[in-house]
């Protein structure tokens, strides 16, 4: 099962404490994207400034959805230590 949101992979990853996080987020996802292109430090970067533009293209993403990628990509990626 594939998270839908942030909130929704936080109860996934509580639910299954033995599970990968990255289990989680969608295969063809940009948080999945990101789990395994990037670290905590970009992605904590990432969270404090304006989506990138790029990504928001390449990936048709809205804003929004760009920072709920990023907080998933973080959240797994913090999990996964």
């Amino acid at each position: 099962m594939y998270a839908r949101d942030h909130d929704h992979l936080l109860d996934l990853m509580r639910e299954n404490p033995d599970a990968t996080p990255s289990t989680f987020l969608g295969d063809s996802s940009y948080a999945s994207w990101l789990y395994d292109h990037s670290d905590i430090r970009r992605l904590k970067s990432a969270m404090q400034g304006d989506p990138d533009p790029e990504a928001l293209e390449r990936w048709d993403l809205s804003p929004g959805l760009w920072r709920e990628q990023v907080a998933m990509a973080l959240s797994a990626l913090t999990r996964k230590r």
